[in-house]
C-alpha cells in the first residue's frame, strides 16, 4: 500500500503572491520540428499560424535566426527565432462560439490543437472525469491560481467534455488546505449538476494520476489537470490554440514571489531581467520545484508546456556523510523502489524522480542524482 507523506513547508514563502503578465516579448524561440521539411518557410509569420504539426506561433513577426536553447529537464534543442513585430496579426478568423456543449465528438476533437491531448481524448474518454486541481510541488501554484482566475471557464470546459457522453460525471480534486480555490468553486458549483468537488489531504504527489485515483478509489476514470481543461475551453470557445501559460517564481532567494502569465517560447532569463534586479549569483535555481525539479542554468531555458516554475534558493552547503543504513529512503519511496541499489551498487531501479529519498536522507546524500544516472556530485 502506497503511503504518501506531508512535507514540511515554509508558510511564509508564497505570501503575497503577485500576478504579472509578460505577453510582449521581443523574441520567442521555437524548437525545430522532428522533420525539417515540415517547417513552413514563410518570411512573415502570423500569430497562431501553424508552424509545423502541433506547434503554433505565439506572436506575429519574422524569422530572424537560429539559436540553441534548453528545455526542461535539460534537453538542448536548436530553435528558430521569431522577432516580434508587435502587430499581433492573427491567423484565426473564426468567430467565438456562443455554446461549447453538445458538440459531436468529431467536431469536438477537430477543435483540439495539442496533438497529445487530442489523442488521449479520442482513445481513453470514460464516463467518469477526474480533474486534478492540485499543485504537488511546494511553492508552485500554477493550477491553483489558474482556477481562481478562470473558474467559470474551467467549469464550462468540464461541462463540454461531459456532454460528449450520456450519464457522465466529473470530480474535481482539491487540497483541503486550498481555501481560496475551494471558495472560487463553491460560488458557482450549483450551476453544474454533474460536477462535484472532492477534498484530499495535503500530501506530496496526491495530485498525480495513479496516486489520486488510488486515494479516491477510482479504477475507471479519465484524468486531466485543470490547466488541460482550460486549454480545451480556449480551443473550443475561441477556436484557437493556447499559446501562453502561468509559471511560478518563488523561493527565499528572490524579493517577491510571482505568478507570471507569459508566452510559450520566451526565455526564462528575460522574465528575471524584467522583474528581479537583485543579485542572484549566490542562489541555486530549481526548475519545476525543490522536490522533483532539477538545477539548471536559466540563460537558455525556454518557457514550454512542461515548465511549471523556478524556485530560487540561497545556497546552503550541506556536506554528505556516510550512509547510516537507516532504510528511510526505501520506506518513503511511493513506488517501493530501493534507492540504495543505485547509490551503493550502481544498479538502475525504477524511479519517478519525486525527490523523496533525497528529502528524507539524514546523511544528506543526493540519492536523486544517483537514480538519474549521475555520480551524485
Amino acid at each position: 500500500m502506497t503511503k504518501l507523506v506531508r512535507l514540511d513547508k515554509d508558510k511564509l514563502m508564497n505570501q503575497n503572491l503577485e500576478k504579472k503578465e509578460f505577453n510582449t516579448p521581443d523574441f520567442v524561440y521555437i524548437p525545430f520540428p522532428p522533420k525539417k521539411e515540415d517547417l513552413k518557410k514563410e518570411a512573415h509569420i502570423k500569430k497562431e499560424s501553424l508552424l509545423y504539426p502541433g506547434v503554433y506561433a505565439p506572436i506575429s513577426g519574422k524569422l530572424s535566426g537560429i539559436d540553441q536553447c534548453l528545455l526542461f529537464p535539460g534537453k538542448r534543442v536548436n530553435c528558430f527565432v521569431i522577432q516580434n513585430d508587435y502587430e499581433e496579426k492573427s491567423e484565426s478568423t473564426k468567430p467565438i462560439r456562443k455554446k461549447i456543449t453538445g458538440l459531436e465528438k468529431r467536431e469536438f476533437l477537430d477543435c483540439i490543437f495539442d496533438l497529445d491531448l487530442k489523442n488521449r481524448l479520442e482513445k481513453n474518454l470514460s464516463s467518469t472525469l477526474l480533474i486534478s486541481g492540485i499543485d504537488d510541488e511546494p511553492y508552485i501554484e500554477n493550477e491553483a491560481f489558474l482556477q481562481r482566475e478562470n473558474t467559470k471557464a474551467i467549469m464550462d470546459g468540464i461541462d463540454a467534455i461531459l456532454s460528449l457522453q450520456q450519464n457522465s460525471k466529473a470530480i474535481i480534486a482539491l487540497k483541503n488546505t486550498d481555501s481560496k480555490t475551494i471558495l472560487a468553486y463553491q460560488n458557482i458549483l450549483g450551476m453544474y449538476k454533474n460536477i462535484e468537488i472532492k477534498f484530499v489531504d495535503d500530501l506530496y504527489l496526491i495530485g498525480k494520476e495513479p496516486f489520486l485515483k488510488k486515494y479516491l478509489k477510482l479504477t475507471e476514470a479519465f484524468y486531466l489537470k485543470t490547466s488541460e481543461v482550460y486549454e480545451i475551453y480556449v480551443n473550443l470557445k475561441k477556436r484557437k490554440p493556447l499559446l501562453e501559460k502561468y509559471i511560478t517564481i518563488s523561493g527565499n532567494g528572490v524579493s517577491k514571489p510571482l505568478i507570471i502569465k507569459t508566452k510559450l517560447g520566451v526565455k526564462v532569463s528575460s522574465l528575471f531581467n524584467k522583474y528581479y534586479l537583485e543579485d542572484l549569483m549566490d542562489c541555486a535555481f530549481y526548475v519545476n520545484g525543490l522536490m522533483g525539479g532539477v538545477q539548471l542554468n536559466l540563460n537558455q531555458l525556454l518557457v514550454s508546456k512542461d515548465l511549471e516554475g523556478i524556485i530560487v534558493m540561497k545556497r546552503v552547503k550541506k556536506v554528505s556523510k556516510a550512509c547510516v543504513k537507516c532504510g528511510k529512503c526505501i520506506s518513503i519511496c511511493p513506488i517501493h523502489s530501493n534507492p540504495m541499489l543505485a547509490y551503493k551498487l550502481g544498479i538502475k531501479v525504477e524511479c519517478i524522480h519525486c525527490g523523496l529519498c533525497t528529502y528524507i536522507c539524514p546523511s544528506y546524500i543526493p540519492l536523486q542524482k544517483y537514480l538519474s544516472g549521475d555520480d551524485g556530485e
